[in-house]
């Protein structure tokens, strides 16, 4: 992915400034920053929340930026958010295939009449969200209604809903919020097999520091909008303008 002068003004606020940066293929990318440094709002643009005001997002050489929502999700975008963004009366199964709704192939009218094209498709797709479900140890719970399971949970139901759309990169919008200790070393694991088994492409942004310089290849700071440092987690922890941004002081 190759994010290229990205800018975005909100009336006379500028929210990002000529932010550029790329996420080799099958890598993972935190993107960090203090409060208000425009990380959510980067990651509208990419998932065409948001439209930009300058420059461009490619991903395999695809242009996303003016795309709208339902074309950059077939482009290959698949995303999270950090407030949950389920449908809490339906089961964890139905979740999940909402996710991979875009895969499916035939009409309106080969779907009414089930053509053999169509009951394969739904066949195909069946298959992927059971091997989701297993993945994330919700079979037990598939038939649940989502508003019954705890945070945890629920965080889970929407990683595989992102994935059931066979993303070829997954935006995770503060997937350790409100989990415990445990629950985000499990993630840690989750999303390093994201990149190393199925090869998918990774843009987290993340408050949990420790998550983030374990599991990223490289790190981008925002701060006030602009990028402040782009390289290797050691390298951009020792950064003094990034130590300077979380902690105030130096120059």
């Amino acid at each position: 992915m190759v994010v290229a002068g990205l800018t975005v003004r909100f009336g006379g606020i500028t929210a990002l400034d000529d932010v550029s940066f790329s996420v080799p293929r099958g890598a993972i990318c935190g993107l960090i920053g203090p409060n208000g440094a425009g990380k959510t709002t980067c990651f509208n643009c990419i998932s065409g929340v948001y439209a930009s005001s300058a420059g461009s997002v490619d991903l395999g050489g695809i242009r996303l930026t003016g795309k709208p929502r339902h074309a950059i999700a077939r482009a290959g975008v698949g995303r999270t958010f950090q407030n949950l963004a389920l449908f809490p009366s339906l089961s964890v199964r139905d979740n999940v295939l909402v996710g991979a709704h875009g895969l499916g192939r035939g009409g309106f009218l080969a779907s009414m009449l089930a053509t053999p094209d169509v009951r394969r498709s739904e066949s195909e797709l069946s298959g992927r969200v059971n091997g989701l479900l297993k993945r994330y140890d919700l079979d037990g719970v598939q038939h649940s209604k989502v508003n019954e399971l705890p945070f945890a949970t629920q965080k889970r139901v929407e990683l595989a809903r992102a994935l059931a759309g066979a993303p070829r990169l997954l935006i995770l919008d503060e997937p350790a919020g409100g989990l415990n200790h445990e629950e985000v070393d499990a993630l840690a694991d989750q999303i390093r097999r994201l990149r190393d088994e199925d090869g998918i492409t990774v843009l987290l942004v993340e408050h949990h520091m420790n998550l983030v310089m374990r599991v990223s290849d490289k790190v981008v700071v925002l701060n006030f909008g602009k990028k402040i440092a782009d390289g290797p987690p050691r390298e951009v922890r020792a950064n003094p303008a990034v130590v300077s941004a979380y902690l105030g002081g130096g120059e």
